[in-house]
């Protein structure tokens, strides 16, 4: 009985660590992201929900609540602090219905981005390097050790 009273103790000391570094890392991680300027205004109908990059990446998330902008590609520039052209990304609107919005979101991997510029376009672009369409998420990464271990 005292090894399974001992084997439970040690599962819940674990299962404590793994709780507090998962809050000690989400604290540093969203920390280090600091606010982008925009270089021009905004055009009607997106609304920045965030807009923020570290040393080495960021994130992007818009919202779009024109009906006007459906099907067009919204244009971001990424700057670095001294206004040289770091990265472009068309990303596509969609449809979007009456009293609807949507949510558009991405990432970059580029360094040093000090500012944006958002403009609207008919036509879709290409894309810089450095953009990913999403995060890659705690059970993505536990999944690649998982496989990389066993490979």
């Amino acid at each position: 009985m005292s090894r399974v009273k001992t084997f439970a103790k040690y599962a819940i000391w674990l299962i404590l660590f793994w709780i507090f570094s998962d809050i000690l890392i989400h604290v540093g991680m969203n920390s280090i992201y600091k606010d982008m300027e925009s270089k021009s205004k905004i055009p009607e109908g997106i609304e920045i929900v965030q807009m923020q990059s570290t040393k080495v990446n960021g994130i992007i998330k818009l919202k779009v609540n024109d009906v006007e902008l459906s099907g067009k590609y919204i244009k971001v520039d990424l700057y670095s602090k001294f206004g040289n052209l770091f990265g472009t990304q068309y990303l596509q609107v969609g449809n979007i219905k009456e009293n609807e919005s949507k949510e558009i979101e991405t990432f970059f991997k580029i360094s040093d981005v000090k500012s944006y510029e958002i403009s609207v376009v008919e036509e879709k672009g290409e894309n810089s390097e450095g953009f990913m369409d999403t995060a890659m998420s705690a059970i993505s990464v536990i999944i690649l050790v998982i496989k990389m271990l066993f490979i």
